[in-house]
């Protein structure tokens, strides 16, 4: 497979598209091509929008994509807006094929998202317009579970459809087409697949974007090589918060499993995921050293978190009576921040006994634990800013002002912060989509599907 030269295929999109294109260009490709492709409805939105998926090719190896299941992560959705137009003109990418593309599974999320989507690319402008459901209102995270303590049995319409699209297509490979907000490349498979790492690793560098060699997006993450990881399981998460959480460590989950939880009772799909990020810095892939170690720098970085969620929980505890304007806004964030703010004893705990934490940390760790994550923060802050501002332009008290702008203030504070830090650069659509495709013709040339 030539890999390059089908990545040399991608156009140089501009911008990310909005639902009503991305669901309008699948029905009318699907009607276009009748002999190649099949549409279909697998579900509704919770705004009981229909979700359609277009499946192409009648293929033994049946391979899923889902773009969109975090509603602020629009990169794979242009993948597959790519990917489906290659389909009808590329028969060697059909041949011995069935794909079936969701072009977007939480379509009333991403609306509330578009309005970054058309740039200024910059991290105030992002944080400005973000939006990420609670968790069990996340189509990736809320199916059902049930391990030791902890049970979960209310999957939200987006995840009943997912679990209908995986049911019905029983896929081979599943592609679950997250993306980072800030980094650097990583990745996540469900098991070791050497033959793919030198792909995993090339395509980033050659468009100048660093891998993520920090620290992992979770503590409990199972490292395969570089930047690659085991994607992680909900059970995961639960044995960590057993070993260093304070008592039922079901109280420190929220939602419920992911697709890869459900697809591996279903048909044991071989899974993926390519974490791009819209802004990076260099330093997530300086491997330097820094004369400190790294419990030093991730203990810093939990104390820099407490502060934060202590901060806006203050302004919730507040105000959150007199928030009626962005509901949705609101919710979420209130429950991130209790439960981000819940971790933190743990990942205090981790840092403490874990093996390795005495090896002296690198820039890119530091950057990690100190910046990154400041940023991430940041966003679950300017969701309850974003809620306090809708309420304040339908009229709101002088108490609801003064929160407002007293959150607006520290978001500008903290993203400054990081702009000094990091130096970002936002990087190219364009590459964010080759990295995405990529990765998945890297897995399906190795797992020789």
């Amino acid at each position: 497979m030539d890999i390059d030269a089908l990545l040399a295929r991608v156009p140089d999109y501009k911008e990310f598209y909005g639902v009503d294109e991305l669901y309008g260009h699948a029905v009318r490709v699907a009607k276009a091509n009748p002999a190649l492709c099949r549409l279909q409805y697998v579900g509704n939105s919770k705004a009981g929008e229909p979700i359609p998926m277009v499946s192409v090719g009648d293929g033994h190896e049946s391979i899923l994509l889902f773009a969109s299941p975090h509603p602020n992560e629009p990169i794979g959705a242009m993948m597959a807006y790519f990917l489906l137009d290659e389909l009808i003109v590329d028969e060697s990418l059909r041949k011995g094929r069935s794909w079936h593309i969701i072009p977007c599974i939480d379509p009333d999320g991403t609306r509330l998202n578009e309005g970054w989507f058309a740039g200024p690319y910059t991290i105030r402008n992002y944080a400005k317009h973000f939006y990420r459901p609670k968790g069990d209102d996340q189509a990736e995270w809320s199916f059902p579970i049930e391990y030791k303590t902890f049970k979960f049995d209310r999957p939200i319409p987006e995840t009943k459809a997912l679990m209908k699209a995986i049911e019905d297509t029983r896929p081979s490979v599943m592609y679950s087409l997250h993306n980072a907000g800030f980094g650097g490349a990583y990745y996540y498979i469900s098991f070791p697949l050497e033959k793919a790492y030198d792909t995993f690793h090339r395509l980033p560098k050659e468009r100048n974007l660093p891998l993520s060699l920090g620290e992992p997006e979770v503590p409990y993450c199972q490292m395969f090589a570089p930047a690659v990881y085991r994607t992680n399981l909900v059970t995961d998460a639960y044995d960590y918060y057993e070993k260093y959480g304070k008592g039922d460590p079901a109280q420190y989950m929220f939602g419920g499993a992911s697709s890869r939880d459900f697809a591996d009772k279903v048909c044991k799909p071989f899974t993926l995921v390519a974490e791009v990020p819209y802004f990076m810095s260099p330093k997530i892939g300086d491997l330097s050293k820094i004369g400190r170690t790294r419990r030093e720098v991730i203990l810093e970085g939990v104390d820099r978190s407490r502060k934060m969620l202590s901060f806006v929980q203050e302004v919730i505890d507040e105000t959150i009576d007199e928030v009626e304007e962005g509901a949705i806004l609101r919710n979420a964030a209130a429950q991130f921040t209790k439960t981000l703010a819940k971790g933190l004893d743990g990942e205090e705990k981790w840092a403490g006994e874990a093996d390795g934490m005495d090896e002296e940390a690198t820039v890119a760790q530091e950057a990690d634990a100190l910046y990154v994550n400041v940023f991430y923060k940041m966003l679950i802050v300017s969701m309850y800013r974003r809620a306090l501002g809708m309420q304040v332009e339908k009229g709101a008290s002088d108490k609801l002002k003064k929160a407002y702008h007293k959150l607006d203030e520290a978001v500008d504070g903290w993203a400054g912060e990081i702009e000094e830090a990091l130096k970002y650069e936002v990087v190219p659509v364009r590459d964010l989509v080759q990295i995405q495709y990529g990765a998945l013709l890297a897995v399906l040339d190795a797992l020789g599907k």
